[in-house]
């Protein structure tokens, strides 16, 4: 008897063309899921990264993080500013020393953190070049998943223009001996001290040069006893300098490091002078 040869199992062309057909189908319908996750996804990231950039341009006295207007007194012209110094001034010796480590002048860049790519983060989570003061002074912009400014899908970081400004309200604690205490007077007034001398400073970043700035108006120095307010000045970490003699007590002198917030908010420091 003659065996009979076996027929090996298999799909029929119909059943190939079906399955092909139900694949095709499907990835078509996965197509615009996932091209929307990734949309997502460089939102997200492009946010985050935006946040970053104006943390490292406006400073964070919660870190802390000095920040590019701290150290230069003025918003950098382009995002290209924070990574590369080019013909900004660098920090050098200032004379007298502040003393005060966190309190520079001059760039001292990097200011961003690049890791692998130094020019990452120029552009966006579609590798559009970001856009820098646009619309407002201050804000950084992102053509979104479109890649083309002016559209609905534009990322802007923050959500209005930056008021690089605050100013600083200083409160003098002098310290003053008489015969029978020692004692310090929460600012003196120079009616209650004949021959009072009181000077109040705090020190700024002129484009990256140390400078002195004014008493804000109303309040100049001279015969008007503290507090003083200071400003407007430029948003970021200060030295602040101060001296009062109270005769017949000797000249006492204080300094410390104040946060100057920016849209025009005032801060308050409480210096104290021995």
């Amino acid at each position: 008897m003659t065996a009979r040869p076996r027929v090996a199992g298999g799909f029929t062309l119909i059943e190939v063309i079906v399955v092909i057909a139900v694949v095709s189908i499907l990835a078509s319908m996965a197509v615009p899921f996932v091209a929307k996750i990734l949309d997502q996804s460089r939102e997200e990231s492009t946010r985050k990264q935006m946040e970053e950039m104006h943390r490292a341009i406006m400073g964070d006295p919660k870190a802390p993080t000095i920040g590019y207007l701290a150290d230069m007194g003025r918003l950098p012209v382009t995002l290209a500013q924070l990574n590369t110094q080019g013909t900004q001034p660098g920090v050098t010796t200032v004379s007298p020393p502040t003393g005060l480590g966190i309190v520079r002048y001059g760039w001292q860049g990097q200011y961003v953190n690049v890791g692998f790519s130094p020019a990452a983060y120029l552009t966006d989570g579609w590798g559009t070049n970001l856009a820098y003061n646009n619309p407002g002074a201050g804000q950084i912009r992102s053509a979104g998943a479109d890649r083309v400014l002016g559209n609905a899908d534009d990322i802007t970081y923050p959500s209005s223009a930056v008021v690089t400004t605050g100013r600083l309200l200083v409160n003098l604690y002098v310290w003053r001996t008489d015969n029978t205490t020692s004692q310090y007077v929460l600012n003196p007034q120079p009616a209650s001290f004949p021959g009072m001398q009181v000077n109040v400073r705090v020190d700024y970043s002129n484009n990256g040069v140390r400078s002195a700035a004014p008493l804000s108006a109303g309040i100049p120095p001279g015969p008007l006893g503290p507090p003083y307010v200071l400003g407007p000045i430029h948003a970021g970490f200060h030295e602040v300098i101060a001296t009062c003699t109270l005769p017949p007590n000797p000249q006492v002198s204080g300094q410390a490091v104040a946060y100057v917030p920016e849209n025009n908010q005032q801060a308050q420091l409480n210096l104290y002078l021995r």
